[in-house]
């Protein structure tokens, strides 16, 4: 099984993976520079193969644009090609890209206006996972060692969490959620 996952959750980032079902990364793409609504389709172009079977999208807590963006398009994707739609946590996906003995305890993301998302973390089956998240001013990282991170804060002691890497790795987790319903959903073709 090939799964396509998309995270559009960051302001400084657009990540589109193919993975396989276990959370290995196959291929990626990172685009750090483009607006998601041009750098996105060009991204998905180059990685939706015909033996992708599966779509994980990343549901936040985010940039409200960008996961509008991801979602639409995964979305569309999975109603089109009739495959399942899975989802997963922004913090979710920074602790998939941990390793439990790292020492990293705490997750976060940055979250615009000088705040930041923070979860912490717990070691479930030999992996880390994300508790709820809250939204705290980022300075109130600065006394939490350590903190990983796909975003570069300013904390005592970062672990650097690899974007790729850790969507392809939280793809593992996501498929033992159930998929998003696709009732309902239906297709307007505007000219």
């Amino acid at each position: 099984m090939t799964v396509l996952g998309v995270d559009t959750s960051s302001r400084q980032r657009i990540v589109a993976v193919l993975a396989s079902e276990d959370g290995a990364l196959l291929r990626a793409s990172v685009d750090a520079e483009g607006p998601v609504d041009r750098a996105l389709p060009r991204m998905l172009q180059q990685l939706l193969i015909d033996d992708v079977t599966a779509l994980v999208a990343v549901t936040g807590p985010g940039s409200y644009t960008g996961l509008r963006a991801g979602m639409a398009a995964a979305l569309g994707i999975a109603h089109t090609r009739r495959m399942p739609l899975h989802t997963v946590g922004t913090l979710d996906v920074v602790a998939a890209g941990i390793e439990p003995h790292a020492g990293a305890r705490t997750v976060a993301a940055d979250a615009g206006r000088g705040a930041a998302y923070v979860a912490e973390c717990m070691v479930v089956d030999r992996r880390c996972e994300a508790g709820a998240p809250q939204r705290v001013p980022a300075d109130r990282l600065a006394g939490l060692k350590p903190v990983a991170s796909i975003d570069k804060l300013a904390v005592d002691v970062l672990i650097a969490v690899d974007a790729a890497a850790a969507l392809a790795a939280s793809v593992r987790r996501a498929l033992t959620m159930p998929a998003v319903s696709g009732s309902g959903l239906t297709a307007t073709y505007i000219d």
